[in-house]
């Protein structure tokens, strides 16, 4: 819980992040996000309740909590007239045990070889954001927290850090918290997310739900003629909506007899594609129509 004054910012927030594992963080602006992520980084201290990293409780033993945790807020800070790797000695000066290994370990992780020596104000946004990446990981934390980190990005750039957090992840076992407003790039980038509305978490789940065959879901239909599969399903007592072809709400194992019935019944069939709702149709329904994450 996260109180300023009478006003309750945070209230019955609670997850837990897995190793290995990107977990994206959502929510409508002043939904708690930032102020979340302040507090698992230390920067503000909860009013109640407590955050652990490893075992280490930020509010008590928070230099300790700490050690195992990297974060960009935005965009990381730099020095511009350094070059990439005089910057990344700079911040190994701030860190305990920082080897030259580490730094070379890190520049060759996030793909900055060839450019790590020229001056970071030459720097494109896309290469700023893996300097930071390469920043944040030299002190080998189990957390990394990235809050709106394709901010500004163009498309490639975009896709190369999501590409690099997918990675980390993967390969290097990191455990990631990420907030960002691009629902689509949550979507590709995480494994689950959770929603916060009004400093509560509403939800946490999967960002890819797998249906069972058994599972009735939203197919679509793709027929002609519409009217006459319309009153083939509606003769089987199934609902249509007329939506770019027909949506009927069905189980995967029922669809090949479906199709063949369809068939029998002089109707074509170009194609069934089951209807997955979205991570975006998932946020508005969760948060009541709010656009602005």
């Amino acid at each position: 819980m996260k109180t300023i004054g009478k006003r309750t910012i945070i209230n019955d927030v609670s997850f837990a992040v897995r190793k290995g594992e990107v977990f994206g963080f959502l929510g409508p602006n002043g939904a708690g996000k930032t102020t979340t992520i302040r507090m698992i980084v230390g920067l503000t201290t909860p009013t109640a309740g407590d955050i652990t990293i490893l075992g280490h409780s930020v509010t008590t033993e928070r230099a300790e909590a700490m050690e195992h945790v990297g974060a960009i807020v935005e965009n990381p800070e730099l020095y511009p007239f350094l070059s990439g790797l005089e910057n990344l000695k700079q911040f190994a000066r701030m860190q305990k045990g920082v080897t030259r290994e580490d730094i070379q370990r890190v520049i060759k992780l996030v793909g900055l070889e060839e450019s790590i020596h020229d001056k970071v104000k030459k720097y494109s946004l896309g290469m700023r954001q893996r300097l930071g990446l390469a920043q944040a990981l030299l002190h080998k934390p189990s957390l990394l927290i990235l809050d709106e980190p394709t901010n500004g990005l163009d498309p490639q750039g975009i896709r190369e850090i999501r590409d690099y957090i997918r990675k980390l992840a993967r390969e290097e076992g990191l455990s990631v918290i990420v907030s960002s407003h691009l629902l689509s790039e949550m979507e590709m980038m995480c494994d689950r997310i959770g929603i916060i509305q009004h400093g509560q978490m509403l939800s946490i789940e999967g960002v890819h739900q797998v249906s069972t065959a058994e599972d009735v879901v939203p197919h679509r239909f793709d027929v002609y003629p519409v009217e006459a599969a319309a009153h083939y399903f509606a003769s089987r007592g199934m609902a249509t909506v007329q939506e770019k072809g027909l949506v009927v709400q069905v189980s995967q194992k029922d669809v090949p007899d479906i199709i063949r019935g369809l068939v029998q019944a002089d109707i074509d069939v170009y194609g069934v594609v089951m209807d997955k709702e979205t991570l975006e149709e998932r946020f508005l329904k969760m948060t009541g129509g709010a656009n602005h994450v």
